[in-house]
């Protein structure tokens, strides 16, 4: 799995996950499991760029990764936690 977008606003995380399938847009806060707002077919795009290019007609505003990060977890392990962890790796060092 990978994530390929992904900020903190105030307590609440937003990104978007690749679980090799689809792209998952999420959002997840400490008192609540990860809900998936809306998921989007790889087989749809040509590449990783090509998502996200036309995602930004979407929704212009969401920044993603140049190169994805890869994480060792399902998707039951992504919890608030482990997502704060993740952004705190990406985003400070």
């Amino acid at each position: 799995m990978w994530i390929v977008s992904i900020e903190k606003l105030g307590e609440k995380i937003y990104g978007c996950i690749d679980d090799g399938v689809n792209y998952h847009i999420f959002s997840i806060d400490p008192d609540s499991s990860m809900d998936y707002e809306k998921s989007y077919y790889k087989g749809n795009y040509n590449d990783y760029d090509h998502f996200v290019f036309s995602y930004a007609e979407t929704d212009p505003v969401t920044t993603f990764l140049e190169e994805p990060v890869e994480i060792n977890a399902d998707v039951e392990g992504l919890t608030y936690e482990f997502m704060l962890e993740a952004w705190k790796r990406i985003w400070e060092g």
